[in-house]
């Protein structure tokens, strides 16, 4: 399995020592993390912005806005994975109970 960050490579030869970063992508989350339930967020938030707000925290794996089935209008809650459990744990420690966000009216 990939991990996120960089991978440090070192190559020796006889006239030098060679030191390069490779960027490599994760492409499925750790093992243990956690896919959380979050609510009472602004109906009118764009999934882009939500996105947005959740990475600050780390990157996301997934995000889920649930919305009405006729309407297709945002219930005002989500799911949201991260890559990592300590980012999950780092969102939901900044975030839980939050109630400034624009368009909150609960």
């Amino acid at each position: 399995m990939n991990t996120p960050g960089n991978l440090t490579t070192l190559s020796s030869s006889p006239s030098s020592t060679t030191i390069s970063t490779i960027n490599i992508e994760k492409h499925e989350p750790d093992p243990d993390t956690i896919k959380m339930f979050c609510g009472q967020i602004p109906r009118n938030m764009h999934e882009s912005e939500l996105r947005e707000m959740f990475e600050q925290f780390g990157p996301v794996f997934q995000l889920n806005v649930l919305r009405d089935k006729q309407t297709g209008e945002s219930k005002g809650c989500c799911f949201v994975t991260f890559y990592s459990r300590k980012s999950a744990l780092d969102a939901q420690n900044a975030l839980h109970n939050l109630r400034t966000l624009n368009g909150s009216h609960h």
